[in-house]
């Protein structure tokens, strides 16, 4: 919507740097780090007990002669010595104090278990249960590794379940956030991939993973919406540390930053950033080889491939293979920098505003701080998109009053960030509002989306970068206009042509709005995955007859394709029945000829038939033995014979 007036409440600064996360993590200021409910360190002694809301968790460290037994940091280890020292865990509810402690053996401890530095932290991680959960952990030793830690959560019928949380390189008990700002708990992590591969330790940045726990069961919840400016903000303090530092190691930078833009839906703009900024010099010690992309094993690779590939092609490659991009958008992402013009900084990847800016209006800071700030155009473009979906949604009786209501809430919201009164005399923006309204857009898409429903939500979710390729698609078909600015909103014009591509084609709704099914029609795979940043509206070929792209001509190639896989089905099988008839030929002609041999042939043809002897021999067998009608008659024969011979003995 063009700004009228105000906008949001700042959230959080947040500073995330990845050394400092995996070293000391999330204890930097403005973080929202949830405190355990209690904390314990056994350190040299041989107990520790900690308490919170009802809950008693107490590590014991004691004589053992089951060394070997299975373990929560342990598998079973049939070397284990005879007698050890473990620690164990027991659970108590002190509500019940006659119900016995749930316990669970951890880990061997002393000196030589390799298990240092034993800790336990109590937590409310899943709401549905009545009792904390408990977190143990452990360090294993080494230069940065490892920290492992399980977590114990009582079960919906009241009893105690494990879930490992598995290795992480850092120091403590993991970390718990309140990402979102909605009272639940997320386990934040580290994608250790990252590290070492196209830097050094310190100067790698691994991206953030959230999970969230509920009754034993462990979730990744990082690609939520709800999390989105969470993500952004600790991109936007990592990046402003990497340049407060002069840009090191900027491939170990970059390959987080793209692969936390795909998380935000944005990797379109992370990549060319990327592209402007990365390190193409080789470098055998750091990077991605060309045998290491290979299915193969590295025995069957040259010398030649065993050198780094530059690392544009390196890091799609590995993007790919961590499941932070699609195979689609690795193979169409471009290898080298666009000659577009953007500035040289994230704010220059080209989002504008849904109105001219050329000039900016006169009067209206806001606007002004919109058509230079592509960060904040970007997030007041993605709330227009909601708002636009529902402004379809409720019809036009509903236009009115949705407009009405969106305003007031922009006014508030731009009120709330000091932003300047549009046609006031001082029109100055201050520090840190852009950020600011940023935050406030945010949550007001994120309010303004749960009133939609069916394809309208849809489409909603979907990334703006595919919002602007889906546009720009439109343009190429001829279903807007040639010079049509390709923005990611969709106005009256985007919603009619968006519904006459819809009865042109075919599809099952006609009702304007794009859902994931017409998406992946109208825009394939590939051209989804190159759609690039926003700020360069590519130019219009010339429009193709609307027909090019509906079913009814994408349907033959399909058919043709069936027709293919069918004909080649036929032909296995034909071939399959032709090579069954041949191997049991010798039997088939002992049937045909009623062989008094052929339980004797089928077990030679089917033993011995795979080999020419074996086959050859069950052959000749089914043309030697003599038929069922020459064995009666030779038999009948032997009758008369013998009946002859022995008729005068009975008269005698």
């Amino acid at each position: 919507m063009k700004k009228t007036g105000w906008t949001g409440v700042i959230g959080p600064g947040l500073v995330f740097a990845a050394t400092v996360a995996l070293q000391a993590p999330a204890h930097a200021a403005g973080q929202p780090v949830i405190a355990p409910l209690a904390h314990v360190d056994m350190g040299e002694s041989p107990q520790a007990r900690a308490a919170a809301q009802g809950l008693e968790a107490t590590l014991t460290a004691m004589p053992s002669h089951q060394c070997g037994v299975a373990m929560a940091f342990q598998p079973a280890d049939e070397h284990a010595p005879a007698s050890c020292s473990v620690v164990r865990l027991a659970i108590r509810d002190p509500a019940r104090p006659q119900a016995a402690p749930q316990t669970f053996l951890i880990a061997p401890h002393g000196p030589d278990s390799g298990y240092e530095r034993m800790e336990m932290a109590l937590y409310r991680l899943d709401a549905t249960s009545t009792l904390p959960q408990v977190i143990v952990s452990a360090y294993t030793g080494g230069a940065h590794c490892c920290e492992v830690s399980s977590l114990f959560g009582q079960m919906p019928d009241g009893t105690w379940k494990e879930t490992d949380l598995g290795q992480s390189d850092g120091d403590g008990t993991p970390t718990i956030v309140d990402a979102a700002h909605d009272g639940r708990a997320e386990i934040q992590e580290v994608d250790p991939a990252f590290l070492y591969t196209f830097a050094s330790y310190a100067g790698s940045y691994p991206p953030l993973i959230l999970k969230r726990y509920h009754a034993g069961q462990m979730e990744t919840v990082t690609r939520d919406p709800a999390f989105r400016p969470y993500l952004a903000r600790q991109l936007a303090g990592a990046q402003k540390e990497w340049l407060a530092d002069d840009r090191p190691e900027p491939n170990g930078f970059l390959a987080y930053y793209v692969a936390t833009k795909a998380e935000l839906g944005e990797f379109g703009q992370g990549w060319q950033y990327m592209l402007k900024h990365a390190e193409y010099r080789t470098d055998d010690m750091f990077g991605i080889s060309a045998c290491d992309m290979k299915p193969a094993g590295t025995e069957q690779c040259t010398p030649e491939e065993r050198k780094s590939v530059p690392f544009p092609q390196a890091l799609a490659y590995f993007l790919q293979k961590n499941g932070y991009i699609t195979p689609e958008q690795a193979s169409a992402a471009p290898m080298t920098p666009s000659a577009d013009g953007a500035q040289d900084s994230v704010a220059g990847s080209g989002y504008r505003p849904d109105f001219s800016c050329d000039p900016p209006p006169d009067h209206n800071g806001v606007a002004v701080m919109l058509c230079h700030d592509s960060e904040a155009a970007r997030h007041e473009l993605l709330f227009d998109q909601v708002y636009y979906a529902l402004r379809q949604q409720v019809g036009r009786d509903g236009w009115k009053a949705l407009r009405q209501e969106v305003i007031a809430d922009e006014n508030a919201a731009d009120q709330g960030c000091g932003l300047p009164v549009p046609g006031a005399a001082d029109q100055d923006v201050p520090d840190g509002a852009a950020a600011c309204y940023a935050a406030a857009m945010d949550r007001l898409t994120e309010r303004y989306r749960q009133r939609l429903g069916g394809t309208a939500l849809e489409e909603a979710r979907r990334p703006l970068d595919t919002h602007i390729a889906l546009q720009r698609r439109l343009v190429e078909l001829g279903y807007l206009p040639a010079g049509t600015v390709a923005d990611g909103v969709y106005g009256e014009a985007t919603r009619e042509a968006i519904a006459t591509w819809q009865r042109t084609t075919h599809r099952p709704e006609t009702d304007g709005f794009v859902s994931d099914a017409d998406a992946q029609v109208l825009l394939p795979p590939a051209v989804m995955a190159s759609a690039g940043p926003a700020g360069d509206t590519q130019p219009a070929s010339a429009a193709p007859a609307p027909v090019a792209t509906t079913p009814a001509t994408t349907a033959p190639a399909h058919r043709a394709d069936l027709r293919l896989f069918g004909f080649g089905i036929g032909v296995i099988l034909v071939m399959a029945v032709f090579g069954t008839c041949l191997y049991f030929l010798p039997f088939g002609i002992a049937c045909l000829r009623d062989s008094t041999g052929k339980g004797s042939v089928f077990a030679v043809n089917f033993f011995f038939g795979w080999t020419l002897l074996g086959w050859v021999a069950a052959l000749v067998m089914a043309l030697s033995f003599e038929t069922r009608d020459d064995y009666e008659l030779r038999r009948q024969a032997m009758i008369k014979i013998v009946a002859g011979g022995s008729a005068p003995d009975s008269h005698a």
